[in-house]
């Protein structure tokens, strides 16, 4: 039986759904779809084993080949009634969990999987004509749902953690700090070490290298930039990605001539992230969704950021964005420490859909 959490579920959802209409809109930089903008699906490939891939192509029945050797025709009002099931069940399911009612469906349609390799970001291939051009690319898309918690684009861990130095700091005030634990402990240890005059600079380097140099292929800046982001956010209580650009902008402690490339890097550094980059494994600029985004919306309808259409993509991504706290003692920071260097903190990042 197949068992996932809601986002695993929701790529089956999408999947299901696209089967169904034949066509994957394109939506605004509001998420709104756009009626007019939409690309005919010509199938929907899925690797179910190595060497064993299934070709889904839609119409009033869906083919499925495997190779290039039919094995059934659906109905697709199959799909349709699937996609109502999961509509109503992803939302309410608990950690990894099952939809006992459309179990049989996937088994017959040669379904035998519900994640994609957790190794790439792409979690739907898509064979797509592009009425524009006349071409017809096999592209990957990555798969975000507002069916359940809301989405996140940067995943907490310890390679997550930035360094900073804490100037002006005492034993007697690291060991302070380090005994608050309350509900709280987040912001009281940040205005604790305002109140002692104390002043958090980043380290010359990240806790992850791996993360820093990854960074670095965005930007040779970024590193530094994305650093200073994750402080104001802590210091100014800050938590949208517009607020924390703009006090950049009005701070502008990289000492740009045009304050808008804080906004203009950062924007490229969110779009790596939703297309390739993540903080745990070595990235050289590939971007493994190469046909962009697709998002799950609230109301089950289902439509894309195609990479023809980045601009809206990369202000989405800017407008609908916040950093968020993960759990203290699980990825270890916000305790005060000491080295060769001197007194230090580490500050954790998180990006969360809004």
């Amino acid at each position: 039986m197949l068992t996932g959490n809601k986002g695993e579920w929701s790529e089956l959802y999408a999947f299901c759904y696209l089967l169904a209409s034949g066509e994957l809109h394109a939506a605004d930089k509001d998420l709104n779809k756009l009626e007019h903008i939409y690309y005919p699906i010509i199938k929907i490939i899925r690797e179910e084993f190595p060497g064993q891939t299934y070709n889904y192509e839609p119409g009033e029945k869906i083919k499925i080949c495997l190779g290039s050797e039919p094995v059934k025709e659906v109905p697709k009002e199959e799909f349709d009634n699937a996609v109502k099931i999961m509509y109503e069940k992803i939302p309410s399911g608990q950690r990894a969990f099952s939809i006992e009612e459309v179990n049989d469906f996937f088994e017959d349609i040669c379904l035998k999987k519900l994640k994609a390799n957790p190794m790439h970001k792409k979690d739907i291939v898509i064979q797509l004509h592009d009425i524009n051009t006349g071409f017809s690319p096999i592209c990957g898309f990555s798969i975000k749902s507002y069916l359940g918690a809301n989405p996140t684009l940067i995943n907490p861990g310890e390679n997550t953690n930035f360094v900073y130095i804490v100037h002006n700091c005492t034993d007697e005030i690291m060991n302070e700090i380090n005994q608050i634990e309350t509900r709280t402990k987040i912001i009281d240890k940040i205005n604790r070490l305002i109140e002692f005059g104390c002043e958090l600079k980043p380290a010359e380097h990240l806790e992850s290298a791996r993360f820093e140099e990854n960074l670095q292929f965005i930007d040779t800046m970024m590193p530094r930039l994305l650093s200073l982001a994750v402080l104001y956010s802590y210091i100014y209580k800050l938590r949208t990605s517009k607020q924390i650009i703009d006090k950049m902008k009005e701070l502008n402690p990289l000492g740009y001539s045009n304050v808008q490339m804080y906004e203009y890097k950062y924007k490229k550094m969110l779009c790596a992230c939703a297309l390739g980059m993540t903080p745990e494994k070595d990235w050289e600029g590939d971007e493994d969704a190469n046909g962009g985004y697709i998002v799950v919306k609230r109301d089950g309808t289902v439509v894309c950021y195609h990479i023809y259409n980045r601009t809206d993509f990369e202000q989405y991504l800017f407008d609908y964005t916040c950093f968020d706290k993960a759990s203290t003692s699980r990825y270890k920071y916000m305790d005060i420490y000491k080295d060769n260097e001197g007194y230090k903190i580490k500050l954790n990042l998180q990006v969360r859909f809004t």
